[in-house]
């Protein structure tokens, strides 16, 4: 099970990731572009930790 919500928390983090850039680019709003992008990143790294523990 701890596999499963990891990998779903990578999903997550890989899916911010690329909406924190767009807004960057489209809205030129950068403080909303890094802190989505911190939060994708920690959301990935969560999960790969977790996906992690499992093996």
């Amino acid at each position: 099970m701890m596999g499963l919500a990891g990998r779903l928390f990578m999903l997550i983090g890989m899916l911010l990731l690329p909406v924190g850039l767009s807004i960057g680019m489209f809205q030129d709003d950068v403080k909303l572009e890094v802190r989505l992008l911190f939060i994708g990143g920690a959301f990935f790294v969560a999960g790969w930790l977790m996906a992690k523990r499992r093996s």
